[in-house]
């Protein structure tokens, strides 16, 4: 497991760059609860930022990738 200083956490910016996405389109389905037809990536609150941990982004590719190959 990766320890706090190993972790790397994206901006809301970031990782809607990181998997393909507009910014505005990512904020949106964190609120909806729905993106590319399935739940959206984990994020993280700190304070009024929203964070997502790379690793989780990752997660949610190979989820999305299993889902359209099944």
């Amino acid at each position: 497991m990766a320890t706090a200083l190993q972790r790397k956490l994206l901006t809301e910016r970031e990782a809607a760059e990181y998997l393909g996405y507009r910014p505005a389109t990512f904020r949106q389905s964190r609120c909806m609860g729905i993106l590319a037809g399935t739940k959206p990536p984990k994020h993280q609150k700190l304070g009024r930022a929203v964070r997502y941990d790379i690793a989780d982004l990752d997660a949610w590719i190979e989820r999305v990738a299993k889902e359209v190959t099944a």
